[in-house]
């Protein structure tokens, strides 16, 4: 019997060190693959906390906005102004006053039966 030699062909027609360097070369390129992704994941979570930092900053703006302007309007009209403003509304739109206030008055039965 033949010993069988380091440089003796594989079934695939390749030689023992070409296979060894083609599945160096492959992992390599895996290797760098993998990394590419990794990257890629990384800079789209930057991007979303960018933005969600963004968003959260303009919703604390408006929410400040909005409660400046809520305590000048109290300020300046005071509670007699208030519902004044409420009664002229109601007058002005008495169909929605209405499905507001029903609505509302049917969330609380609703809550205060638990």
């Amino acid at each position: 019997m033949a010993s069988r030699k380091e440089y003796e062909m594989e079934p695939s027609g390749k030689s023992g060190g070409q296979a060894a360097s083609e599945m160096a070369e492959q992992a390599e390129e895996l290797v760098e693959s993998i990394g590419q992704t990794m990257d890629s994941a990384a800079q789209a979570v930057q991007d979303t906390i960018r933005r969600t930092k963004r968003s959260a900053r303009n919703a604390m703006k408006n929410a400040s906005e909005g409660i400046q302007t809520s305590t000048d309007y109290l300020t300046e009209k005071g509670m007699v102004g208030v519902v004044e403003d409420v009664e002229a509304l109601i007058r002005r739109y008495p169909f929605q006053a209405f499905l507001i206030s029903s609505s509302v008055g049917f969330l609380l039965s609703r809550s205060w039966k638990r």
